[in-house]
């Protein structure tokens, strides 16, 4: 049963949410089922500047200070919340594994796994190519306070003081979203008079799943010494289990001192075998339900000889606060043990004692993150078979025998399309248990609390494995709720807004102001995280240039990636495609006037002998790679665009095929071909220019802006027989490109690029005393344009070079990126050269002459 059978791991950290709170409706400001902002009664004058609204929401009483108690000259307030700018990053922090168990009450504390750390990270970006991508924490239906949804993308165990550059020793895959499953809102039982002392009182418990048969499964990479590591090992090969359960509870919210930030919560949490019979997302056992559901939470319990054991991870609460608040750094204030309810006994129908839990066991749980084994006193199977209950002195959780649940019971859904007659739908898997084992339901019950909302057939069935599903139509935009068997298992569904019509609106007349005013400005409105720390949604100027990456980012295939904007995922499809059509407008901005007619290396000798001429070589590197980057661009921008080429295809002058090749798909997504192509790989080559500005950093340096080389000039400083000349598009200037990445493992005539990188990386293993005995940590805020083999075996990398080790591995990055290690290496077919040759190849095999560019000058003077 999961976390409830062994071996498990157990870890304590704290949780980093970033959540916006002025999306709550506290002052009836919003219409959930069409996304309008409200002033006054009435809708905003979308005409404004976002400021004035903004201004509006912080200006409303009540207002409270950093104390929590109202004051009207407050800096909180409730309408905006205590941070308006949340931007839905969630994050683990400090978070390490604390305890092990291979069987009943056996803490291990002593193994080498002790002490590791735990994080959890976002989807790789697959359009800006990121590490350090961050996990989500999305409010499905703000006004709920149990309606979280997390959306993840891996999980990593590593050592705690390891280099951007440490393999793990566990890497997996999350491939689902993720919800609240139990929530205790009385967690804190006395919790202090505060303006947010319902928030800081709760505790929420979550689970995920990650499979051991994914491709990206990687057990003990790091090579760690581990006797626990060998026995899960050996477990995870049993044909019954799937991978790996985590079961996480996120509480003790730490009031902030200030708007706008931040705030951290206690974690505490458990790794266990995931079962078949198992659900991914809800914890399984029998489930005993308690009876003030204001002040605890559920208890799953399961038996095996000798033993039961109970998940109680947040059903008891702690009695009250043991520091003041705010605490200094935001971090959440310290906690007494569990409030004393006296001896907990499992009873069975009969009355018959089977267990005690004595109050000691469940007051302190430092080790066990709330996972509880005690002895049964009667193992009788006549007992275990009976309807159990467990109790104190003053209360009771009550076994209910059916237990079902629908795997993913928080979820969203477009409107009905009234325009084409069609219905919108979503299958939800659910599993039924009864006392805890899967088992065939005939007959279950659905009972609708918002039938104006949703729609579903009033019984379903499961199967023999206790799996069914559940086919949920929707009616109207707004919230809704389904429970299912009796005991209501919990089914949210957010329909979204009935948007529809923007279906038929003509491409050419979507331009800025009108997606600004049907999409954008609701989230410029009650999420400005992007106009104060990026730029304004409402800038033009600047939203204008990122027309294909908004797309990319709104694309509803990509809803459950942590990095689909908005991030607070409340768009419908039919304002996402919005999207697409500005960026087919804007590409065809460019659309001429006119219809004319369009044409292995050895080891090298030391020639670096000190620190001074490896810091002359490091500064000729900038400027390389910034010569580089900027003949890419030039060369991409003398191709068309899609819009530009679809037109091309329709005067005659291209085939389908040619425009395939040239700018890839219409539907914009993936494949952007050869115009793409030499993009993504100027991104990567300004993303080396700043690596190599980090090494030279971490010698002491300042930073070097470079200086762009071209002609005579560019063969002089770097003595390459390749000529650098900004040229349109071609095949001798794509054969110019492969030139350019020509890698050290294949022999070349006269010198090359990698030859000049392989003397700096001999100079860095060599040279004595580069680096000062201080580590400083040089990078920390570039994680773009990397690839996905990069972001999945590093993904907190953000290019620190401190010491030769670090430095070795970014000159070893800037090389695996541009030359592709070997032509066995994973990197070598994401490389630049390869993905350069493909496109020569191209050119090369083409049945007919294909010179694709505009008509463009050649400069190879500065």
């Amino acid at each position: 049963m999961s976390v409830l059978d062994f071996p498990r791991i157990h870890f304590k950290g704290i949780a980093r949410v970033n959540v916006p709170t002025a999306n709550r409706n506290v002052n009836n400001t919003l219409d959930i089922a069409s996304n309008t902002a409200f002033k006054d009664g009435s809708p905003f004058d979308l005409d404004l500047p976002p400021s004035v609204y903004h201004e509006y929401l912080r200006g409303l009483e009540p207002r409270f200070n950093t104390e929590g108690e109202r004051d009207q000259n407050g800096i909180f307030n409730l309408a905006a919340g205590y941070n308006m700018r949340g931007n839905n990053h969630f994050s683990w922090e400090n978070t390490f594994i604390t305890a092990v168990q291979d069987g009943p009450g056996r803490y291990i504390t002593d193994d080498s796994l002790i002490g590791k750390k735990v994080d959890l990270w976002g989807h790789y970006n697959e359009y800006l190519r990121t590490t350090f991508n961050r996990a989500r924490w999305v409010d499905n239906d703000p006004t709920r306070r149990d309606s979280a949804m997390i959306y993840a993308g891996q999980l990593t165990i590593s050592d705690p003081v390891e280099t951007a550059n440490t393999e793990h020793i566990l890497s997996a895959d999350i491939n689902c979203p993720h919800g609240v499953r139990w929530m205790n809102r009385g967690y804190i039982d006395t919790p202090p008079q505060h303006f947010l002392k319902s928030e800081m009182s709760e505790a929420r418990l979550f689970q995920f799943s990650v499979k051991k048969d994914s491709s990206e499964f990687v057990f003990n990479q790091f090579g760690l010494d581990s006797e626990f590591l060998e026995l899960l090992k050996q477990k995870l090969q049993l044909p019954n289990v799937l991978g790996l359960s985590i079961q996480y509870c996120v509480s003790n919210l730490s009031p902030p001192a200030r708007p706008n930030i931040p705030v951290f919560c206690g974690l505490h949490g458990t790794i266990g075998l995931w079962y078949r019979e198992d659900m991914a997302t809800c914890p399984t056992g029998r489930v005993f339900y308690p009876d003030d559901k204001h002040r605890f939470s559920p208890i799953a319990i399961s038996f095996r000889p000798g033993w039961v054991s109970l998940n109680t991870a947040i059903s008891f609460p702690h009695e009250r606060y043991l520091e003041g608040l705010p605490v200094a750094g935001g971090m959440p204030p310290k906690l007494s043990d569990k409030v004393d309810l006296g001896d907990l006994y499992l009873k069975s129908l009969s009355g018959r004692v089977i267990a005690i839990v004595k109050s000691s066991i469940y007051q302190a749980n430092t080790k066990n993150s709330g996972l509880i084994d005690v002895p049964l006193l009667e193992s009788e199977s006549k007992y275990l078979s009976e309807p159990l209950r467990l109790c104190t002195q003053d209360h009771d959780w009550y076994e209910n025998d059916w237990y079902v649940q629908a795997e993913q019971h928080i979820a969203a859904i477009e409107s009905p399309h009234r325009y084409a007659g069609d219905s919108s739908s979503k299958l939800i898997d659910i599993r039924s248990y009864y006392r805890g084992e899967p088992k065939q339901i005939d007959s279950l019950a659905t009972h609708i609390r918002t039938p104006d909302k949703l729609i579903c057939k009033a019984y379903i069935q499961t199967d023999v494995t206790g799996w069914g599903a559940l086919k949920v139509e929707s009616l109207a935009p707004g919230s809704g709720e389904i429970f299912l068997g009796e005991r209501y298992g919990s089914v949210q569904v957010r329909v979204l807004g009935d948007d529809w019509a923007l279906l038929d609106v003509p491409t050419e007349e979507v331009d800025y102001e009108f997606l600004y005013k049907n999409v954008m400005a609701y989230y410029e409105l009650f999420y400005p995280f992007m106009g104060e720390a990026v730029f304004s949604m409402a800038d033009k100027c600047k939203c204008e240039t990122y027309a294909r990456l908004m797309w990319q980012m709104c694309d509803p295939k990509n809803r459950d990636k942590s990095y689909y904007m908005p991030s607070t995922r409340e768009m419908s499809e039919a304002q996402s495609h919005l999207f697409l059509k500005y960026l087919c407008n804007v590409e065809k901005l460019a659309l001429p006037n006119s219809s004319e007619s369009v044409k292995a290396e050895k080891k090298p000798e030391n020639k670096i002998k000190n620190k001074e001429q490896l810091i002359a070589a490091l500064r000729d590197a900038v400027d390389l790679e910034l010569s580089i980057m900027q003949q890419y661009l030039y060369s991409a921008y003398s191709l068309p665009n899609y819009a530009v080429g679809d037109e091309y295809v329709k005067s005659g002058r291209w085939t389908n095929e040619q425009l395939h090749l040239t700018n890839g798909s219409k539907d914009r997504r993936h494949n952007s071909g050869w115009r793409g192509c030499l993009l993504e790989v100027a991104h990567e080559e300004m993303i080396h220019y700043l690596v190599v500005n980090n090494l030279l950093m971490s010698l002491g340096e300042k930073f070097y802006p470079g200086k762009v080389l071209v002609g005579e000039e560019a063969k002089a400083k770097f003595g390459l027989e390749v000529d650098f000349s900004f040229e349109p598009f071609s095949e001798h200037v794509v054969a110019k490109f492969v030139r350019f990445e020509w890698p050290a493992y294949l022999p070349a005539v006269g010198k090359t690029i990698a030859g000049f990188y392989a003397e700096i990386r001999q100079a860095i293993e060599e040279l004595p005393d580069l680096f000062p005995r201080d580590k400083v940590n040089l990078g920390g805020e570039h994680h773009l344009f990397l690839n996905e083999i990069i972001n999945r075996a590093y993904p907190s990398y953000q290019f620190e070079v401190y010491d030769r080790e670090t430095a070795l591995f970014a000159i070893n990055f800037v090389t695996e990126q541009g030359e592709g290690v070997s032509t066995e290496s994973p990197h070598f077919e994401v490389s630049h050269f390869n993905r350069l040759r493909s496109i020569l190849k191209d050119m090369v095999n083409s049945e007919m002459p294909f010179e694709p560019s505009y008509t463009s000058l050649k400069k190879s003077c500065a």
